[in-house]
């Protein structure tokens, strides 16, 4: 049985910009918990930023972010590369599949956060966006699952 300790560690990776569930797996099975909590608590723990952030990005901006020098630097370098790759999302002729696969893409700087900044950025629609985020952080979730395991168990 795992300790509150490793969950603990297991979800605050998952919920760390640029790391989130493509670290969270990995760390979850070599900490010994089986696949499908390890999937299930990185999943959740990853995707829940999305909410936040497409719901309340705009009121960040305006309350938080803006107002402290070093977090305003660093939201605009951020923003910067959501902008680069929201080409990437605009060039598919269905957006709401484009953010889907994007997120999906398990290499960094292709998930939730950058996701949810994508949203912000082109205004698209909240609750479509999120349901594609969440779809494509599973999908993405799955496909480092696989091989994390043969990796780690073998």
């Amino acid at each position: 049985m795992n300790s509150i300790h490793n969950i603990l560690i297991v979800i605050s990776t998952a919920l760390m910009p640029g790391i989130e569930a493509r670290g969270a797996i990995p760390l979850a099975l070599a900490l010994g918990f089986d696949p499908f909590t390890g999937l299930l608590m990185s999943y959740i723990a990853s995707s829940l930023p999305s909410i936040i952030l497409v719901y309340g990005l705009s009121w960040l901006e305006k309350h938080v972010i803006y107002k402290i020098s070093f977090t305003r630097k660093i939201y605009q370098y951020a923003l910067s590369k959501a902008r680069k790759k929201a080409g990437e999302v605009e060039r598919y002729n269905i957006v709401y599949v484009g953010l889907t696969l994007y997120v999906a893409i398990p290499l960094p700087l292709t998930g939730v956060w950058t996701g949810s900044l994508i949203v912000h950025i082109l205004g698209l629609n909240k609750l479509k966006s999120i349901v594609s985020i969440f779809i494509g952080n599973l999908m993405a979730c799955i496909l480092i699952l696989f091989p994390s395991y043969v990796l780690i168990t073998s």
